[in-house]
């Protein structure tokens, strides 16, 4: 037992040696960080970033799972003729259950919010911890399966087996361990998420008191589209999301009301025609679709000339207008991005954009038209 112990140790020292390195050398950034990838580590999951506090239980956690499992693991699998595989095993077996404990705790915490196949995707510290000690799992392996010899060379040397009562008290403190470690490394992830909220809170009041609300991380809803559904096929010769791009200019405003300017341009070696009304939508700071209703027709920026077929030669542009009246965005959820296409059903652009939209509003849109639409 007592040389299983000292193998975790072992095992313990090059966990935190090549844990600590990488992170060290990606700090000082440059080449250095570079080599530093080179390093295998298994501690990139889960660990650096947390609280001080927190970094520190976890990491003592870590350790304590690392000596008290190798102890018991390989106490109980070293005994036989294969002392040094065994023991790799050990080492093996310990450091994949510290990630797959970490992993079950991600997977827990996670499920409920982004369900089964987003909870997955949090996991993979096993996988990582599992790989480390297969390349260095050998080295606390090989410390624990030396054995002291007696003096007569001549004499079979006969295993001890190590005590039950310490293989179990070591087994237990071990999994005690292991049962602690995803509690403590969610509460450090909690804990970095509720400072990081705070900080960006406070900056946000110092930026503008009066803006929009702050993006939420935990805020629900769905995403903006990448396109709205069809009206129809699209006829030949049309002005496609494939044959056109779209240029959205920064809003222009007059007293109380808003005005944005987009012009579709052709780039293809082909004309295309153009008939109907731009497909817009928005979304909010959190990256969901804001609640806006979407008309076509004039606005106080634009008169609106009605759907008329428009041509656009190789090089040539069309105009629209997107209209809307002032609001408040005090402490509310606004428009951060503008989402456009040249028709519903075609692949829409998307711009980050800080725009006095707010849930419930209105704006309007003119229909494309080959010259500027004059102001109303």
């Amino acid at each position: 037992m007592r040389r299983g112990l000292i193998g975790g140790v072992v095992l313990a020292v090059f966990w935190f040696i090549c844990g600590w390195v990488p992170y060290a050398l990606s700090s000082a950034g440059g080449s250095l960080a570079t080599l530093g990838q080179f390093v295998p580590s298994p501690l990139a999951r889960g660990v650096f970033g947390s609280p001080v506090v927190w970094a520190v239980i976890v990491q003592v956690l870590m350790g304590v799972a690392l000596i008290a499992g190798f102890g018991a693991l390989a106490s109980q699998l070293s005994a036989g003729r294969f002392g040094f595989a065994a023991n790799w095993l050990a080492a093996i077996l310990t450091a994949f259950a510290i990630g797959a404990a970490l992993d079950l705790g991600n997977f827990s915490s996670w499920v409920g919010s982004f369900g089964v196949r987003g909870a997955a995707g949090t996991m993979g510290a096993a996988p990582l911890t599992t790989l480390w000690a297969v390349l260095v799992g050998w080295i606390p392996a090989l410390v624990s399966a030396r054995r002291v010899h007696s003096h007569d060379s001549s004499a079979t040397p006969t295993p001890r087996r190590p005590g039950r009562n310490a293989v179990a008290v070591s087994a237990l403190i071990a999994v005690v361990a292991l049962i602690g470690l995803p509690f403590a490394s969610l509460a450090g992830d909690n804990a970095t998420q509720e400072r990081l909220r705070d900080e960006a809170a406070a900056a946000q009041e110092l930026a503008d008191p009066n803006g929009p609300a702050f993006p939420d991380p935990d805020a629900t809803g769905e995403a903006v589209k990448t396109a709205a559904p069809s009206d129809g096929r699209a006829a030949e010769g049309a002005c496609t999301s494939a044959n056109t791009t779209i240029l959205a200019p920064a809003p222009e405003a007059a007293t109380g009301h808003r005005g944005q300017w987009i012009s579709l341009v052709n780039v293809s070696e082909e004309p295309c025609v153009v008939e109907g009304y731009p497909d817009v939508a928005y979304g909010d700071q959190n990256g969901h679709a804001l609640d806006v209703a979407v008309e076509h027709g004039g606005s106080f920026m634009a008169q609106d000339p009605g759907v008329t077929p428009v041509t656009l030669q190789p090089g040539e542009a069309a105009s629209a207008v997107i209209g809307w009246d002032a609001n408040s965005v005090n402490e509310q959820l606004a428009a951060s991005s503008v989402w456009i296409a040249v028709t519903p059903g075609e692949e829409r652009l998307s711009w980050d954009i800080s725009l006095d939209i707010v849930p419930g509003a209105t704006v309007h849109v003119t229909a494309w038209q080959a010259e500027a639409p004059a102001g109303s």
